[in-house]
Order: C-alpha cells, then sequence, then structure tokens
C-alpha cells in the first residue's frame, strides 16, 4: 500500500512537459477536481465548471491555434450564467494564463538566440513608442482585437513591471469580456454558429502553417529566431524569474 502511495505521489509532482503546459494541466485538474463536488452539492453549479475548464483550454499552450475560440466561448456560457459571472471567470482564466505567458516569452526572448530580434530598429522604435504609455498601450491591446502578443513582447522588452503589466491587462479584459458575454446574452446565437466560428478559425490557422512548414502550435514573435550555436541567457525584466526555476 506505501508502495501504491509513493508511486502515486511521484506522479503527482512529475512535471508534465514544459512548464506552462505543467501548471496549466494542474490548474485544470484542480478546476475539475474542485468541480466534481460542486456539481454534486450544487447542480446548478455546472455550467461554471464547464466554462472554467474549456477557457482554461482555449487560453493555454491550445490558444496559438485557437484564434477565435474565446469570444464565441464566453457568448455561449452568458446563455447559461449571468454576464457578471462570465465575466469574472473568463478575466481570471485570461490573466492566469497571461501571467505564464508572460514568463514563456521572457525566458525565451532572454536568449542570446533572440538577441538579434531586440536590436532591430523597428523593435527599437515600437520599444520607445511603448516606454511612452505603457499601461495605457497594453489597456488597448487588451481591449480590442489586437494580437495581444505584440503588447506582451514590447513590455518585456521595455523591462516594464509586471504587476502594472498586468493591472492594465485586467482593466482592458474585463469590458472585452463583458461586451461579449453581454452580446451572447442579448442575441442568444445559435450554439452551431458559434462552434463554427471557433473551429474555422481554428482549421484556417493549422492549414496555414502546415502549408508554411510551421509547428502547429508555434507562438508568432517566436517563429523565426536568429540561428544560434549556444543557448546563453540574458538578464531577464524585473519580477520574471528564470523561466524554469519560476514554476511559469
Amino acid at each position: 500500500m506505501s508502495r501504491r502511495l509513493r508511486w502515486l505521489g511521484r506522479a503527482l509532482i512529475a512535471r508534465r512537459g514544459d512548464a506552462r503546459w505543467d501548471l496549466m494541466i494542474r490548474g485544470t485538474g484542480l478546476v475539475a477536481l474542485a468541480g466534481i463536488p460542486c456539481a454534486i452539492l450544487r447542480p446548478d453549479s455546472l455550467p461554471v465548471v464547464w466554462f472554467t475548464l474549456v477557457a482554461l483550454a482555449v487560453n493555454g499552450p491550445f490558444s496559438p491555434v485557437l484564434p477565435t475560440a474565446f469570444e464565441p466561448l464566453v457568448m455561449e456560457a452568458a446563455t447559461w450564467m449571468p454576464v457578471l459571472t462570465v465575466t469574472l471567470i473568463g478575466t481570471a482564466v485570461s490573466l492566469y494564463a497571461e501571467y505564464l505567458n508572460y514568463h514563456l516569452y521572457a525566458w525565451m526572448l532572454s536568449r542570446r538566440r533572440f538577441t538579434a530580434l531586440g536590436e532591430k530598429p523597428w523593435m527599437r522604435r515600437s520599444v520607445r513608442w511603448f516606454e511612452r504609455a505603457p499601461f495605457i498601450t497594453t489597456v488597448v491591446f487588451a481591449l480590442t482585437p489586437l494580437p495581444f502578443w505584440v503588447a506582451r513582447v514590447l513590455s518585456i522588452y521595455a523591462r516594464g513591471d509586471l504587476r502594472r503589466f498586468m493591472l492594465a491587462s485586467a482593466i482592458g479584459r474585463l469590458p472585452h469580456i463583458f461586451l461579449y458575454a453581454w452580446l451572447g446574452s442579448v442575441l442568444e446565437v445559435r450554439p452551431l454558429v458559434l462552434v463554427a466560428i471557433g473551429v474555422g478559425g481554428m482549421l484556417l490557422v493549422i492549414a496555414v502553417r502546415l502549408a508554411r512548414g510551421r509547428p502547429v502550435l508555434e507562438e508568432a514573435p517566436l517563429a523565426d529566431p536568429p540561428p544560434a550555436t549556444r543557448e546563453e541567457e540574458a538578464p531577464l525584466p524585473p519580477g520574471c524569474a528564470p523561466y524554469g526555476e519560476h514554476g511559469a
């Protein structure tokens, strides 16, 4: 019995994939475990559980191939739950995923093979532009359909404060998610249409990446690192511990 318990303990603490995959899997597992007694004791909490689980998956490591999945999910969830509940859960999940993504990008961009990217004239000009109003710029990217990884990369190269970046992300994401939740509650779009939007975006991304010979789960700004012979690391931005050590 004790041997089985030790085996189970080792299996539970063993890392699964890289740190982002590992934390996303563990976070999803904890939500699923917590959802079991909630579903038994309060069956009306089932929509909260399924929305949280699916939102974690959509915002996690699969997000590169699911660019149009989160907003339709929010709209569908709003037909089952209050708009405010959907907004708060969606924002919390987005911030959790963004925290992991920020550390992943910081770790990748700190490596010598990406030094050339930070030295490019257009990147330097972009960072200087971002430094004029980093908080407002981050809010705008989080609020609008603009690709948010742009703000993330600029914040890292500008060595911005992670706490302010997360606060700006929250301020931008709250009204963004609220809008889609409100639209979902008012319009009551058929689920098949929402599924078609999410799946259609996924198939388009996969087809384009396969046609270009790219990895399917490739992160956009990390797609073409300059060649390097060593994987030495440069200093990380403030608030970011080394990726493997920080756990995010």
